[in-house]
């Protein structure tokens, strides 16, 4: 249960540094945690160095890279279940947003249109992961992990 919390914070940390927009360091020590989780994951998936390099770019991703990215999701609850979790998704950004009411709308919005777009019965669970990077970065593209 520590390791769930431990990287769900650091998510959390990260996403309230988007939102903010700020450039500080510890943005980039939040974001080499969340590149050692990766690797964590990149391990578990059998994937290789290249596999976690394409997640720099835009999905959809080769099938080891989506594999990391559904195991991450799956580490911060947006996955659960082998689907996309709507609530998962709001119990993240929710705390990061309370007081900015036009981003948490904006959040509810992507995570309803995710939730309503990503098709569950004909993906692999891998390929969950590309589903769902795919529909957050299209209605939110200010999430996207791109350095």
């Amino acid at each position: 249960m520590y390791y769930v919390n431990k990287i769900h914070l650091i998510f959390v940390l990260y996403v309230s540094f988007v939102f903010a927009e700020q450039e500080s360091h510890l943005k980039t020590v939040i974001h080499k945690a969340l590149a050692a989780k990766a690797r964590q994951c990149m391990r578990n998936v059998n994937a290789t160095e290249a596999d976690l390099e394409y997640l720099r770019n835009e999905p959809p991703f080769p099938e080891k890279s989506s594999c990391i990215i559904t195991c991450l999701l799956e580490k911060i609850n947006i996955v659960q279940d082998n689907k996309f979790s709507k609530k998962g998704f709001i119990m993240i950004i929710s705390p990061l947003l309370l007081t900015n009411t036009k981003k948490l709308d904006h959040m509810k919005s992507v995570a309803e249109n995710c939730d309503n777009e990503i098709n569950h019965d004909e993906v692999s669970k891998c390929q969950l992961g590309n589903e769902i990077t795919t529909c957050v970065y299209k209605y939110a593209p200010e999430l996207h992990f791109k350095s």
